[in-house]
């Protein structure tokens, strides 16, 4: 961490132990007694043959409220709501459980049972349904990454991170920019999320990739496919959720204050990570903050470095929430610093040291009350995203600044039972304002205003599960006159009507035939409707068409899902048909002033087929074999041609060691994979092809004790034999290798 970064690290640390403190005084007697009628949940939790199991994480999902059995096997969670829930219980060397329960007042018992099973299966999933499930039983096919996999796969960006997921690639402008791409769709066809609420990242334009520090996630979820039900516009191809961990509570103990430091050296770049983190509880009242700092230098391929292609970033974050007997409320605020160094064609422009310096800052308050044997959620969030783009370092003046300003409410009512469907009602509002400035002008300043309602039900009959949704939405759109673009004031309204249906039949207790049938929605951004001028990012002239009307898309996805003791698997195809689909059309003609070639925004119609399929199986206790096959065809059907950067076929294997103890280690675990990406033939007229590949990767870890404390080791190779190829998602591809061999070694203790 930069030496800056350490001092504001303790400034933090100090100011955070202050506040907890004044919480803790002037909370704790409120929340305790608030809390003293509220219901608590006790239990048992055993193997088959009746033993107790221990350290089993126990969460009643839709509260955020978790705890872990002790000896003799037995939980207890205090201070919670009246209602209906899901209780998650998960450990290592079992199959995860998911039950309901119905909470009144006072202590209610729920015990469990989990069978042994040699896979390590994920957490359940909140982003794709009305309430939590498991991965086998999601009405929409849903990745997690979490746990040790994470901490292996954690990188600069949020879509190098999640770029090895089946349905998942990373399109990438170097390290300092990457953006998720979920089976072929990009920009502002895939949402990020930061734990349910929507961020906005300026996705349209190619240099512009996600503002969230994946360093402070407990998970990520994807949901593959449209998911605009839930989440409206641009959520046609598919949601990134980053969800952090629950913050703590301390009903029935006493107060406490909790930590972890986190260092990190990356030999590609010279990378060094930093990150520390606290958090407390005292009765009802939690309180977490963080601070995570990287700087990494120029990125080092197998003939050389890439000039100018580093980046800094200093992320911080604050969160309290206090829970009781009337129910909960939290707010967090992340404020994030960032400079991203462009590399650009040295034959072309040779010395160029454009950048972005990026100023994010995020707030979220939540708000959970009982109603009628239901709960109702609601969320308001505010969000200031500043990008600045300058030619060259340390520039005086701004070539291209874009100043996005959000607001976003949302309420959702979560009914009791009636009878065997259970689910929600919705509504969403969002604001924006958009200003630009600078000496460039590419988009008009406009104001957008989103509003949806929507319902979501899912019912149970026997080996049946039927799952149903659907969603209205309206925007204003309101472009401010700008002469430079010919651009004059007017207003745009897109509306849009999207539904999915989901069938979920149990072949037998550990498979499960999966069919879901879904529309989704893109409304065309201020981008797309009235751009007029050189984007740099794509080194072309582009013109929009203020006609445009809304992308709708029909997706039907067909997937088999097995869970036994030694196989979690899934099988899977899908069929994604997408109506008046945005794309840029080369005109053939070119801008005197820059020489770019002039583009023209159109529509057409598009589709999007391919399949998914992964599985890991475990040999022993130890040792499980992992693979993964992705591929994705898309087509423009308008133009008769391939669309493009889609990415080709990517087949995955390795072996994976994982043991509870071993000597003084905990936790131990090693890993080796291969990656082979096939070479993409498939191309539109203005794709470049790049060669197959074949990578290998390795990583190491383990806890080790130290002092009464835990020192986590984990030591990860990317690209460990050096091999110098072109990735087809790199935007260098035409005049740069990708990156080289990469040794990231990270240690971390908890206080």
């Amino acid at each position: 961490m930069p030496l800056h970064a350490c001092s504001l690290a303790r400034v933090c640390a100090r100011i955070l132990l202050v506040l907890f403190a004044s919480l803790c005084s002037g909370m704790a007697s409120p929340a305790r007694a608030q809390s003293a009628g509220a219901p608590s949940l006790t239990g048992v939790v055993r193997d088959e043959s009746g033993a107790p199991i221990p350290d089993v994480a126990v969460a009643v999902v839709e509260l955020s409220r978790s705890a872990s059995t002790d000896a003799s096997g037995r939980y207890r969670i205090a201070g919670l709501l009246p209602g209906t829930y899901r209780v998650s219980f998960q450990r290592l060397g079992h199959r995860p459980a998911l039950l309901p329960v119905t909470l009144m007042s006072g202590e209610q018992t729920l015990d469990a049972m989990l069978r042994t099973t040699l896979v390590e299966l994920p957490p359940v999933q909140v982003s794709a349904s009305a309430a939590p499930t498991t991965a086998l039983e999601s009405p929409q096919p849903v990745g997690v990454l979490g746990g040790d996999a994470l901490r292996e796969a954690l990188a600069a960006s949020l879509g190098e991170t999640i770029g090895a997921m089946p349905g998942v690639r990373n399109w990438s402008t170097g390290s300092g920019v990457g953006k998720p791409m979920i089976r072929g769709l990009r920009n502002d066809r895939v949402l990020v999320l930061a734990d349910g609420q929507r961020t906005d990242f300026q996705g349209w334009g190619d240099e512009h990739g996600p503002q969230v520090e994946s360093a402070d996630a407990d998970r990520v979820e994807v949901i593959r496919g449209p998911a605009s039900v839930l989440y409206g516009s641009d959520a046609l191809g598919g949601v990134v959720n980053v969800i952090p961990r629950d913050l703590p509570t301390a009903f029935g103990e006493a107060p406490f204050v909790h930590g972890r430091v986190t260092g990190a050296w990356s030999s590609n770049g010279e990378g060094r990570d930093g990150r520390i983190a606290l958090e407390g509880a005292s009765e009802g009242v939690g309180l977490r903050g963080s601070l995570t700092g990287r700087t990494h230098g120029d990125q080092r391929t197998p003939t050389g470095p890439l000039a100018n292609s580093g980046y800094d970033a200093l992320t911080g974050s604050l969160e309290t929430g206090v829970r009781g007997a009337w129910g909960a409320w939290s707010l967090r605020f992340t404020h994030r610093d960032e400079t991203v160094r462009i590399h650009e064609d040295p034959l072309e422009e040779p010395g160029a040291t454009p950048n972005q310096r990026i100023v994010d800052d995020l707030v979220h308050f939540g708000a959970l009350m009982p109603v009628g044997g239901g709960r109702v959620r609601f969320d308001a969030g505010w969000q200031r995203n500043d990008r600045r783009e300058f030619e060259e370092r340390d520039a005086p003046d701004v070539a291209l600044g874009l100043l996005a300003r959000t607001w976003n409410a949302g309420v959702r009512w979560h009914h009791a039972p009636w009878g065997r469907w259970q689910g929600l009602f919705g509504a969403s509002l969002q604001r924006e304002r958009f200003t630009g400035s600078g000496e460039e002008a590419l988009i008009p300043d406009s104001r957008t205003l989103d509003a949806g309602l929507y319902a979501f039900e899912e019912t149970e009959r026997g080996r049946w599960k039927f799952s149903l949704g659907v969603r209205a939405d309206t925007r204003t759109l309101d472009a401010s006159a700008q002469p430079e673009l010919g651009v004059t004031q007017q207003s745009r309204r897109h509306d849009a009507v999207t539904g999915n249906a989901g069938v979920l039949y149990r072949l037998a207790e550990p498979a499960a035939l999966v069919l879901n049938v879904g529309r989704g929605f893109r409304a065309p951004s201020t981008f797309d409707l009235f751009s007029n001028g050189v984007h740099e990012g794509t080194v072309a002239f582009e013109r929009g068409d203020p006609a445009l009307s809304v992308e709708r898309s029909l997706n039907a996805d067909l997937a088999l899902r097995v869970q036994t003791g030694r196989l979690h698997g899934e099988v899977g195809g899908f069929v994604n048909q997408i109506r008046d689909f945005i794309y840029s059309r080369p005109t053939g003609t070119f801008d005197d002033e820059s020489g770019f070639q002039i583009f023209d925004v159109v529509q057409g119609d598009a589709q999007l087929t391919g399949f998914e399929a992964s599985a890991d199986l475990h040999l022993d206790r130890a040792w499980h074999v992992l693979g993964s096959i992705d591929w994705v065809q898309g087509d423009n059907q308008t133009a008769d041609q391939p669309l493009p950067w889609i990415p080709p076929l990517r087949i995955e294997g390795g072996m994976r060691y994982e043991a509870e103890r071993v000597a003084a280690l905990r936790h131990p675990h090693l890993s080796l994979t291969c990656s082979w990406n096939a070479e993409q033939t498939r191309l539109d007229p203005d794709d470049l092809a790049t060669d197959a590949h074949t990578l290998l990767h390795a990583a190491a870890g383990c806890d080790l004790p130290f002092y009464g404390h835990a020192i986590g080791l984990e030591v990860v190779a990317r690209n460990l034999a050096d091999t110098r190829y072109r990735d087809f998602l790199s935007r260098y591809k035409a005049y740069a290798d990708a990156p080289g061999r990469d040794v990231r070694v990270q240690a971390s203790v908890a206080f």
